[in-house]
């Protein structure tokens, strides 16, 4: 009885070698539209890789055509902390604008709330870029520790925790739109930690979790030390200094006819 030879061109699954894909983390991609800022225009590009970032971040950092040099991803980062500053200066204004409706409201110094306006939009946007690198510094090393993950320079590290910046842009949005971007931002770096830097979906989570958690201990501690200062220093309110020592006080604690 003669053997059947199965016909060359057939693939039998269970005889196949399986190969291993060997995951390179510098590789380099196509590059992101922040990168191609020359064909789409600086503005274009910003805004079109702050959209990639909040909808497709792994694919966004894949595409980073330079991960051995920072100055793209630095630029990208300055962009990112402009728009820190501009919702500073807008919840500033907002709080100027809610305490001077205050009925123990006095008078407001201009020139000290215009000064102080300006110095808060700084510190909002200088205070982006040194979280972003006690951000960085603590990703590293939580990932650097992580079993079995591959060594991760920190150029790398840099590069896609910036680009994990684009749902900054919500920022914009009053009141609640810090909240939403961290939220987001948090959500980019787990899928970006999962997808292009090949951790473990839980280690993605919890490496971006504790790094977060700790740059938002620093700004809510900044926040309440700044808020309270700007109640006494800024617009003159003050719920002591600003009633009349001779008048009656009311059981709800207002100045009484």
């Amino acid at each position: 009885m003669s053997r059947i030879r199965p016909p060359e061109n057939i693939e039998i699954a269970s005889l196949k070698r399986k190969q291993a894909t060997l995951f390179e983390p510098m590789r380099p991609g196509v590059g992101t539209p922040w990168e191609d800022r020359g064909t789409h225009g600086t503005v274009g590009a910003f805004f079109k890789t702050c959209f990639a970032s909040m909808f497709s971040p792994g694919k966004l950092t894949t595409s980073i055509r330079r991960p051995e040099t920072t100055s793209d991803a630095r630029g990208f980062l300055f962009g990112v902390c402009g728009l820190w500053a501009i919702s500073g200066l807008m919840h500033y204004v907002y709080f100027v604008w809610r305490e001077t409706k205050d009925p123990l409201f006095n008078e407001i110094n201009s020139p000290q709330v215009y000064v102080l306006g300006l110095i808060t939009a700084g510190l909002c946007g200088g205070g982006t870029f040194l979280l972003f690198r006690l951000y960085t510094a603590i990703y590293g090393k939580l990932a650097s520790q992580e079993k079995g993950s591959t060594a991760l320079p920190d150029v790398l590290i840099y590069n896609v925790s910036a680009y994990a910046l684009g749902p900054s842009l919500l920022a914009l949005i009053p009141l609640a739109g810090p909240f939403l971007a961290l939220v987001w931002i948090f959500a980019s770096m787990v899928g970006i930690g999962s997808s292009r830097l090949q951790l473990k979906l839980p280690a993605a989570i919890i490496d971006s979790l504790i790094s977060l958690a700790a740059v938002v201990a620093i700004v809510v501690a900044v926040y309440f030390g700044v808020e309270r200062g700007l109640n006494d220093h800024v617009v003159g309110y003050s719920a002591v200094d600003m009633r009349d020592p001779k008048a009656p006080v009311s059981a709800s604690g207002l100045p009484g006819k």
